[in-house]
């Protein structure tokens, strides 16, 4: 079996331009210009998990599952009291339901963009992108079910209730989550992927999703900039009024209840909610969105992300 062999120089979430043609006649040429980039770099990279990980290596408790100073119970009086026999068996759980966020999170977006496909012109090199997307997705939701399987684990699955919405506003905030969602996996998959107490077999899966994610990344901050000016001031105002409870409820979905009662944690999931080193890590995980959100407009008014648990109060956006 074939493991990834990308270097460790992975990319930011900035594709780097391309020279391409004139993108003028479409909708949104900006976009179309990023999406012509993007399907040449799938063209030149893109992965199968089943070739890229190796499934060989038993999922078991011979290493932590994620970096542990991003597990949700860090820092806690309940971690301290763990062995560390308890902290791996934890990891994998909180791993495993991870990636059940993940595959829904995965599946939603997948909804998105096949509606938003509905509405785009064949010949507008964004049809082929958004295609393309779709299929990465598929892999990774196989690739995450893959190690929940192999893990021995409950599987975790997340709950959220999903309302098809295609108007301008909620195409907006259906991206700005698509942000939100691959931002805060970047930040987690980045770290173990460079871990060496993290298991090998979770480094490959990171690697990997680090890699096709940040095309996804480049597309969606394309498009919100470009359509962000365009949008009704009615519509911007749901916009800012809804982003940061939506994204908030994204953030919930990363700390599954069920581990806690799996492993008989008592009060686990408080602890982890109200642990100021997991708060720490939320906000940092989205620096990059709120940074942005910032720069093209749409977050004008920090408060309610601040209330939230989204930003440090103590570094507000300018």
């Amino acid at each position: 079996m074939t493991s990834i062999t990308v270097n460790d120089s992975l990319p930011s979430t900035d594709v780097e331009d391309e020279v391409v043609t004139s993108h003028g006649d479409f909708p949104f040429p900006n976009t179309a210009r990023k999406a012509s980039q993007l399907v040449a770099a799938s063209s030149r990279t893109t992965l199968d998990p089943f070739d890229s990980v190796d499934w060989n290596r038993p999922i078991d408790d011979s290493a932590f599952h994620t970096s542990p100073e991003l597990l949700s119970l860090y820092g806690t009086s309940v971690w301290d009291a763990m062995t560390e026999v308890e902290r791996i068996e934890y990891s994998r759980h909180e791993t495993a339901a991870i990636y059940g966020a993940g595959i829904w999170f995965e599946n939603a977006l997948m909804q998105v963009i096949l509606r938003h496909l509905t509405t785009v012109d064949v010949t507008d090199p964004m049809h082929r992108y958004l295609l393309i997307e779709v299929a990465d997705e598929c892999r990774h939701s196989t690739m995450f079910g893959e190690y929940i399987r192999r893990a021995g684990t409950p599987s975790y699955p997340a709950s959220l209730p999903l309302e098809p919405d295609d108007s301008a506003a909620a195409r907006t905030l259906s991206y700005l989550l698509v942000l939100a969602v691959e931002e805060l996996l970047d930040f987690v998959n980045r770290a173990a992927m460079r871990d060496e107490r993290v298991h090998s077999t979770v480094r490959e899966i990171s690697r990997l999703h680090v890699l096709e994610e940040a095309r996804h990344v480049a597309f969606a901050k394309s498009f919100l900039a470009e359509t962000w000016p365009a949008l009704s001031e009615e519509d911007k105002v749901v916009v800012r009024a809804t982003a940061p409870a939506l994204v908030a409820e994204v953030v919930k979905l990363n700390v599954n209840e069920t581990v806690f009662d799996t492993l008989s944690i008592e009060d686990g999931y408080d602890i982890a909610r109200s642990n100021p080193f997991h708060a720490a890590t939320v906000v940092t995980g989205l620096s990059k969105l709120t940074g942005f959100l910032a720069d093209v407009g749409i977050i004008d008014d920090d408060s309610a992300w601040i209330e939230l648990g989204l930003l440090d109060a103590a570094l507000p956006l300018d």
